[in-house]
């Protein structure tokens, strides 16, 4: 479970707040879109919940534990945040290393890190990136790749940026299916609503760095005042 507490926080460090006295509980299980024109606040929101923004007052809770200092270890191991930009991501000399050095990290051997690797890989379809560079990869195949990292780490709750960014139509049935079919809790940002219907029961509108609305994926989606006012639609 993910809860913030009239959170605000800064992206850049500085005193003036992206996000901005939020209150936002997403429940154990729960698959929430996370909408909002450019600049609403969605990416912060995200990288404060990962210790990657500072919080300026309030707090924010991730299975239990405040995001502090002291906590990032576990919450790191407990969440994974995929980037908005997969190359903030992909640093290694082949997309199986990458792969592999998240779950390395998590205490497992190289050998039963790599192995791991290559079954996500195989999951995701992308088995036959393994040996490559990143920096030799489509926008689309980072994306992928980028998830795939994420998503190797087994972490009980999934937060992704902007997911269906880059990818082709197929590439985002075929991504929309494999989150689907992850039991974990999930935030997913977005601009796309056709993909955000496809992979969330639930929705969080955000504008100006606070809540404007929250309810059911369907019911959000059908309020065109609602994403008219928030530059949705």
């Amino acid at each position: 479970m993910i809860e913030t507490f009239s959170l605000s926080a800064s992206r850049d460090g500085g005193k003036t707040p992206a996000v901005s006295s939020l209150c936002l509980r997403v429940e154990s299980g729960e698959s929430c879109a996370l909408l909002g024109a450019n600049g609403a606040g969605k990416s912060t929101l995200m990288l404060s919940l990962m210790g990657l923004a500072p919080i300026l007052s309030g707090r924010a809770e991730v299975c239990g534990l405040e995001v502090a200092k002291k906590n990032l270890r576990r919450i790191r191991a407990l969440a994974g945040l995929v980037f908005q930009n997969s190359d903030d991501q992909l640093f290694c000399q082949t997309i199986l290393e990458d792969v592999a050095f998240g779950v390395e990290n998590l205490g497992f051997s190289r050998g039963e890190s790599l192995e791991t690797a290559r079954e996500w890989l195989e999951k995701f379809s992308i088995s036959n990136l393994a040996d490559r560079p990143p920096h030799g990869l489509s926008e689309g195949e980072k994306k992928r790749a980028a998830i795939c990292g994420v998503a190797a780490m087994r972490p009980e709750i999934m937060l992704l940026d902007e997911p269906s960014a880059q990818l082709d139509p197929r590439g985002k049935r075929e991504l929309a299916e494999l989150l689907n079919s992850f039991p974990q809790t999930k935030i997913i940002s977005t601009h796309d609503m056709d993909f955000a219907r496809s992979v969330c029961k639930t929705a969080a509108v955000l504008d100006g760095g606070r809540l404007a609305a929250r309810g059911e994926i369907g019911e959000i989606l059908a309020d065109a005042d609602l994403l008219s006012r928030c530059r949705l639609a």
